[in-house]
């Protein structure tokens, strides 16, 4: 069983990510992400706007997964950040974006990415869970929340 807390840290957590549009939004996570590990922003961000081309990563619910594969990194990437406001990200439902998970997985990952976007997907579409990430206060709170629930799922 794949754990998203496993990847996760407070340091990538953003509880008010600036930007009104989806590209600021994308370079925002991305700046996020290269304080984490070493990665050239800019082809980050253009591999994710391709896949948004493809098609938006927008799934509903005010939930956004941007993902990318890149041999950039040596292992799978996430990073989590909340819009107060809420962003425009062409979504399925057509409503604002105000949770995002961006997931940046090796080239060589299939399954490591897939769960963690299976996983995120089943977060997402519970309401409660959804609610309490949008109002936890703090990164170490939002950590925990999400380490617990998933100690309790397994």
């Amino acid at each position: 069983e794949m754990n998203l807390s496993d990847y996760l840290n407070e340091s990538g957590i953003v509880l008010d990510i600036p930007g009104d549009s989806k590209e600021i939004i994308l370079a925002n996570l991305v700046e996020t992400l290269a304080q984490q590990v070493p990665v050239n922003k800019n082809s980050i961000v253009r591999l994710l706007e391709e896949r948004e081309k493809l098609s938006t990563t927008g799934i509903g619910f005010e939930i956004a997964i941007p993902h990318c594969k890149t041999a950039e990194v040596k292992e799978l990437q996430i990073v989590i950040a909340r819009s107060k406001q809420g962003v425009d990200f062409k979504s399925l439902d057509g409503k604002p974006v105000r949770l995002f998970f961006l997931l940046v997985a090796p080239e060589k990952s299939s399954s490591e990415h897939l769960k963690a976007l299976a996983k995120i997907a089943r977060l997402a579409k519970d309401q409660e869970t959804r609610e309490t990430l949008l109002k936890l206060e703090s990164t170490s709170e939002i950590l925990q929340y999400i380490t617990d629930k998933e100690a309790a799922s397994d």
